[in-house]
């Protein structure tokens, strides 16, 4: 059975495997280490100074295993990822470790972080998925709509 949960200020290390995850969906792209690639300037700026406003994230564990992560985090025009919207649209993330995919969990953890983000006061998601990964029919799925589309990917938003 999957348990959700908000994560802690000590969960930061499950925010950056989200990051890592989600990046790293494609077999066929080689990256750099873990840990140069989750310090990379375009990875850090979804996991540095973890905490500020606008930054929401939901754990997924399976009898005290970690097994994903959904998060969102706030950015502005001067700093922000591909998904960026505006500056009151958090940005989210998700992902599902390897062996426990396909089984609902990434599901889960969107309803999570989207009624999460409601709670917050924030009104709609966006996210950028790469165009091949199949994690974009999950988005779809769930209502995500196609904002754009470039040799970066697909910037998506939703409206809660």
């Amino acid at each position: 059975m999957i348990e959700l949960r908000p994560a802690t200020d000590a969960d930061i290390e499950h925010v950056k495997r989200a990051l890592f995850e989600a990046v790293s969906w494609d077999p066929e792209r080689e990256l750099p280490p873990y840990e140069l690639t989750i310090a990379h300037p375009e990875l850090a700026r979804y996991h540095e100074g973890w905490g500020r406003r606008g930054d929401l994230s939901v754990i997924a564990q399976r009898e005290g295993d970690v097994v994903g992560a959904s998060l969102c985090r706030l950015f502005t025009a001067e700093d922000h990822g591909h998904g960026y919207v505006d500056d009151e649209t958090p940005e989210l993330a998700v992902a599902v470790w390897d062996g426990h995919r396909g089984e609902g969990i990434g599901t889960s953890l969107m309803d999570a972080i989207e009624d999460a983000a409601r709670a917050a006061g924030f009104t709609r998601l966006s996210l950028s998925v790469d165009a091949d990964n199949p994690t974009r029919r999950l988005y779809e799925r769930l209502g995500y709509a196609e904002l754009t589309v470039d040799d970066d990917g697909v910037r998506m938003l939703k409206e809660l």
